[in-house]
């Protein structure tokens, strides 16, 4: 099989990966071609297909070594967030304990990023995470303004145990005031979420990938935006469930949580080029 790669977005971070898909594609006998018309296969990142033959590379946590090859899209748009899969592996979930203590994020490999431990966060809080507005999963893949919803959810939660992680490049200062003159604790800088989770109840996010981390931790989530990781999840159908779902955890289905991130970290995403292999003849065997 012939195959080509498009550099369609953020260059400079598909190259990287490139490379490892470049070696795993080669391994299995494929053959690599500069001009359109020949290749058999082409690879896209950072965007959404329904073409066959198209295959999806797109970073994300809980390393920055990892990576998503998926036939439609990535996070709300990938295939999985479509399909429920179907897990029968034999969970290895020391080997999730074991890179969770090592407090990893999908940009721990910047030199200009320094994400610090948080401090003071309550015990037993309910954790609200808010996305970069014009994140394309909430804004284009999502529908309806994130912010608008972020602000309704934490309306809901007034009088609870309420801690807000904004992201980072996120500045609504009058807000921000808004939510701690209300009594939350509100988070805008580089804090480590890893420092932050061991004292979570419950979290409540729309499509970050913060999921991940909250699962590797056991956290249950309530999700309200159909994130790839959302058949782990207790998905928010009308803001008149919310109060309920964070004050009755029954819903959480821990064991299932914890097989379904060990096998999204350890069976569904790649990181070097044997799990590129894996990933890449699964896909390749299902779209030929």
């Amino acid at each position: 099989m012939l195959y080509k790669f498009h550099d369609y977005k953020f260059e400079k971070i598909a190259n990287r990966y490139y490379d490892i898909i470049r070696s795993a594609m080669n391994n299995l006998g494929h053959s690599e071609v500069v001009e359109d018309n020949p290749a058999d296969l082409h690879f896209y990142n950072h965007t959404t297909t329904d073409i066959k033959k198209v295959f999806i590379v797109k970073p994300t946590a809980p390393t920055s070594r990892h990576f998503a090859i998926d036939s439609m899209g990535y996070a709300n748009s990938s295939a999985l967030s479509f399909t429920r899969p179907d897990i029968n592996n034999d969970m290895d979930w020391e080997s999730v304990v074991e890179l969770r203590n090592t407090k990893p994020n999908k940009w721990d490999d910047s030199v200009l990023l320094k994400w610090k431990d948080s401090k003071d966060i309550p015990d037993d809080h309910i954790l609200v995470i808010g996305q970069m507005p014009d994140d394309e999963t909430v804004h284009g893949f999502g529908f309806g303004d994130h912010i608008v919803k972020l602000k309704m959810i934490v309306d809901k939660l007034h009088g609870e145990n309420v801690v807000i992680k904004l992201h980072p490049r996120y500045k609504n200062p009058v807000l921000v005031k808004q939510w701690k003159d209300a009594g939350h604790h509100v988070i805008t800088g580089f804090d480590c979420i890893h420092s932050i989770l061991p004292k979570t109840r419950v979290a409540i996010i729309d499509n970050s990938t913060a999921g991940i981390e909250c699962l590797m931790h056991e956290v249950p989530i309530i999700s309200y935006g159909w994130p790839e990781y959302h058949w782990a999840t207790q998905k928010l159908q009308t803001l008149t469930q919310l109060k309920n779902l964070v004050n009755d955890l029954s819903w959480h289905q821990k064991e299932y949580a914890k097989q379904f991130i060990e096998w999204y970290i350890n069976n569904y995403l790649c990181h070097d080029v044997i799990s590129t292999e894996n990933r890449l003849k699964e896909l390749i065997n299902a779209n030929v």
